[in-house]
């Protein structure tokens, strides 16, 4: 299609903001409709308790100069360089993240840690030996790498807290391009075998003083100040679409028309709206999270960045002390912590009253011995819907017949991680978002 005049933005999370904003500074009359009653979306700020929270940790780390250059150009001085500091807590004990071998010996003892070396050595010869071998699931794919002793030790434990279903439901085609992120395996692969470290493994990343939040504050503000608009509250309830091309977007009682839509909507939620066919919206979905945030009465917690708690028994999968982030995220004198709670929108966890989850989080951190009971002396909570896309096993097949489906409206295009479906970091996001964007304005 030739350049448009006008463009309709769908959701006002870090995807659409960023396309929008790269259009409206090529002149382009943009406007952006977000849901909720700020911008951000998932990479949003909240203030509980003159604290101020991510809704989960946010880092921003790229191998892309021309990213850096744009997000330094975006937030220039108040952008703080982070150290990072992970660890994993497996069996009452804490590994450092990546491993390191003195600390994973002493935490696996001699015997364990002879026991998973020798396992994944054997798995290491049998992957070599069948390399053809097609891999279904994550099982499959971390049992063929990895072994069976640290797939049931870490693998399967955290994954299936995370996802909330069987590893074996889960597609091997994620566990190919997101395995780093389960952290243990990977590490002991590259203590064995060293390699260039992938980007999970950054020992340094980014990150806006004040909050992620600021970034989308940011391109909001500078779309407004071209000329466009930035509308919150806006929820689409319908959209109208004839000759291959999607006519107006209801929200409310309020039409809005342009040239061209861009959606970073969730895929299932698009899909619905554009008349997608409903057998293959049904086998794709998004894992939610309820965050918990903590103000505890002590100066610090830990010297952490993140923190990975693969137990079942645990209430949270993953905590942050955002005052390791930005000191100026804590009140004076305390610390807070995130604790991120994996479930499904509509469940027993995303249901639980606030103060329930607050107790049951608190108790466990005690448990685990990392913030006495009576040190929790606030907390809140916030349900977040369409935290993640899930890749169960056979996923492809319905994603692309839902893609071809709403992408076959010729003035539709699809971005952002819940928007195409794609399991995507920040920076990734916003690169996509910045090439759409270029793409529409005809460079």
């Amino acid at each position: 299609m030739s350049r448009p005049k006008t463009v309709l933005i769908l959701g006002g999370g870090l995807a659409g903001l960023t396309c929008a904003d790269e259009l409206a500074r090529r002149g382009v009359e943009v406007t952006v409709l977000e849901a909720g009653p700020v911008v951000g979306g998932l990479a949003r700020n909240v203030q509980i308790h003159d604290a101020g929270f991510d809704l989960g940790g946010h880092r921003f780390f790229t191998e892309n100069p021309n990213m850096m250059t744009w997000l330094r150009s975006l937030l220039g001085d108040n952008l703080l360089e982070i150290g990072r500091k992970s660890r994993i807590r497996l069996n009452g004990r804490f590994f450092d993240y990546p491993l390191r071998p003195l600390n994973a010996l002493g935490n696996f003892g001699f015997k364990g840690a002879a026991k998973v070396l020798t396992d994944y050595a054997g798995a290491a010869i049998r992957s070599h030996l069948a390399p053809t071998v097609s891999d279904l699931s994550l099982e499959d794919w971390v049992t063929r790498r990895f072994g069976r002793e640290l797939y049931e030790v870490y693998f399967r434990p955290y994954s299936e807290k995370v996802w909330g279903i069987p590893c074996r439901e889960i597609s091997a085609e994620w566990a190919a391009e997101r395995i780093q992120l389960l952290g243990l395996g990977d590490a002991i692969f590259r203590a064995l075998r060293p390699a260039g470290k992938p980007k999970t493994y950054a020992s340094r990343f980014w990150y806006p003083r004040g909050g992620i939040g600021v970034i989308a504050n940011t391109l909001a503000e500078r779309i407004r100040a071209g000329g466009g608009k930035v509308l919150t509250g806006h929820r689409v309830t319908q959209i109208d679409t004839a000759d291959g091309k999607v006519k107006s977007v209801l929200v409310g009682k309020k039409r809005f028309a342009a040239d061209l839509v861009v959606s970073t909507m969730p895929l299932t939620e698009i899909g619905r709206l554009t008349g997608a066919p409903q057998q293959a919206l049904s086998r794709l979905s998004f894992r939610s999270l309820r965050c918990v945030f903590l103000i505890i009465d002590q100066p610090r917690v830990t010297e952490d960045t993140w923190l990975y708690f693969p137990e079942s028994d645990l209430s949270f999968g993953r905590c942050h002390e955002p005052r390791n982030w930005d000191p100026g995220m804590a009140p004076p004198g305390r610390t807070s912590l995130c604790l991120e709670v994996f479930c499904n929108e509509g469940d027993e966890i995303w249901r639980r009253k606030a103060d329930e989850l607050v107790a049951a989080c608190a108790d466990d951190l005690d448990a685990v011995g990392l913030v006495p009971r009576g040190r929790v002396i606030a907390g809140d909570s916030i349900a977040v819907a369409n935290a993640y896309p899930v890749f169960r096993v056979g996923f492809r097949g319905p994603l692309e017949e839902v893609l071809a489906s709403v992408t076959a409206l010729s003035n539709l295009r699809l971005t952002g991680r819940t928007g195409a479906y794609r399991y995507e970091n920040m920076d990734v996001v916003a690169e996509r978002a910045i090439a759409l964007a270029r793409e529409v304005a005809g460079e």
